[in-house]
């Protein structure tokens, strides 16, 4: 089941873009087995083939190493980025 909103202030993200023929895509939250400090988001807006990870700032600064490369060793995933938050610039 997917978390709520990402928190920046607890957590690091990392988006892990699958490939099309990934197994992932049927059951994105199984990325979270990759390590136990995981936790599911979401996908990243409509794209099904891009999902949103989260990490504990704690877990990730003793294995931040660790949890990339399972993530990137893991059948069909193309990619693994790790998310800086940002503002949005006001308009007007």
């Amino acid at each position: 089941m997917a978390s709520s909103h990402p928190n920046y202030d607890t957590h690091t993200y990392l988006t892990v873009a699958l490939a099309p023929s990934s197994p992932l895509l049927v059951a994105p939250s199984q990325l979270t087995a990759r390590h136990p400090g995981l936790v599911y988001v979401g996908r990243v807006g409509e794209l099904h083939d891009v999902q949103l990870i989260g990490v504990p700032k704690d877990v990730w600064a003793k294995s931040a190493g660790l949890i990339v490369s399972a993530l990137t060793d893991s059948e069909g995933v193309l990619r693994v980025d790790v998310q800086e938050p940002r503002r949005r610039a006001k308009r007007g």
